[in-house]
């Protein structure tokens, strides 16, 4: 206990021997402020108790006894401590009083170090009663502070979903709100995005009675910054002027407005699947700006695969498309998905893969295009467990049966 704190300690004695109340005031006072009662009604009435630093009293006092004032005492404030005086007779009832809450007793005779000490233990229990209150009352304006902070993180939660809800909305009004009815093909779809918000999006777009073309996009990342990524790369496929169609001159084109539309590097880039099918020459002729190898299932039971051929889109000016073209028969399959589909991860943190992903779907071979795409989506679901995969999952399938009439 420093000097500083001693000097301003405040004990009071009470005791009704007026000898040793004045002997214990006569040792405290050479370290502490000290006052003398003869007894404990005359202590209440002369004292704010929750101003005192250390009360010694005699167990045995005329009128209200030590242990009642210590009952009354720990009413007023439980942090006081209370130091008996006591016989050897009354040792019992000194043993009671410290289950009951004294800090501490003193047995008749007793030596001046003994009433020193005896008050520097209890000062040190003060101490650390008034550090804990302390500690407490902060604890408490901090939780105080935490629960509004977390009132206010609701509050603007809920203000968050509103507003992913509108960003949804408008979302939904750039990409096509079902699959369209296209003449010869049979479609089918499963989209989970991991926000209200996507960077998956997909578009059909009619060129004229004889040819449409499908574009399959995946911005960077997800959530708000792809979905808004992605909402500029709709208005470049909107702005794109390309008399021929040929999907290298349309990705290039795409390139170019997306690196041009930026006042500085926004480090976003997209993968892009265009295709462009001609229905009269059943032919695809496509350009895979980065999207996972599309599969082409043939009736004869083998598999095309529609490699990447050309660098992402929205990165280098100078980057260089190219197209090529495969022949499309009656009842051939084609699926198209997001890397979100092998990327996601299972138990033991272990991720499906590539590899796994287009065994189960050579696993599914024999299944029509609702039904393959519906069990693949399921398998991956069930692959993933109770995890929440970590980017946006696109399945598309196409199923190709020629127009009524047409040969083949």
């Amino acid at each position: 206990m420093s000097e500083s704190v001693r000097e301003k300690a405040n004990v009071v004695v009470i005791d009704d021997d007026r000898l040793v109340r004045d002997l214990v005031c006569r040792i405290l006072k050479k370290e502490y402020t000290a006052r003398g009662y003869e007894s404990a009604e005359e202590a209440l009435r002369s004292e704010n108790l929750a101003s005192v630093d250390v009360i010694i009293a005699d167990v045995n006092l005329p009128g209200m006894d030590g242990i009642e004032f210590l009952d009354r005492v720990q009413l007023v404030d439980s942090g006081v401590p209370v130091v008996l005086i006591t016989g050897y007779g009354d040792i019992d009832t000194a043993i009671a009083a410290l289950k009951s809450g004294a800090t501490d007793f003193i047995l008749k005779p007793f030596k001046n170090e003994q009433i020193s000490i005896s008050v520097q233990r209890a000062l040190e229990a003060r101490r650390l009663i008034l550090e804990n209150r302390a500690l407490l009352e902060e604890l408490r304006q901090k939780n105080q502070e935490l629960e509004a902070l977390n009132e206010e993180i609701k509050a603007r939660n809920i203000e968050i979903e509103k507003e992913l809800d509108i960003a949804a909305n408008l979302q939904r009004c750039l990409f096509p709100a079902a699959l369209p009815d296209l003449a010869g093909f049979e479609l089918a779809l499963k989209f989970r995005p991991v926000e209200k918000v996507s960077g998956d999006f997909f578009d059909f777009i009619p060129c004229d009675d004889r040819h449409f073309a499908f574009v399959f996009a995946d911005v960077s990342g997800h959530g708000v910054p792809a979905a808004l990524y992605s909402a500029m790369v709709k208005t470049a496929i909107s702005s794109v002027k390309t008399s021929s169609f040929v999907p290298a001159e349309f990705m290039s084109e795409i390139n170019g407005f997306l690196i041009g539309s930026q006042k500085r590097m926004s480090y976003n880039y997209v993968t892009i699947f265009y295709g462009l099918f001609d229905l009269a020459a059943d032919t695809l002729t496509y350009c895979n700006a980065g999207i996972p190898s599309p599969v082409v299932m043939r009736t004869d039971g083998t598999y095309a695969f529609l490699d990447p051929n050309s660098p992402f889109v929205g990165i280098f000016e100078n980057s260089v498309y190219r197209s090529e073209r495969i022949s499309i028969g009656a009842g051939d399959r084609l699926v198209f998905y997001t890397d979100g589909v092998f990327e996601l991860t299972g138990a033991n943190d272990r991720i499906m893969g590539q590899g796994v992903f287009l065994e189960l779907l050579k696993r599914c071979a024999e299944k029509g295009i609702h039904e393959l795409i519906e069990t693949i989506f399921e398998r991956v679901m069930e692959f993933s467990g109770s995890r929440r995969p970590g980017d946006d999952i696109t399945l598309i399938g196409m199923s190709y049966k020629k127009k009524e009439g047409d040969e083949g």
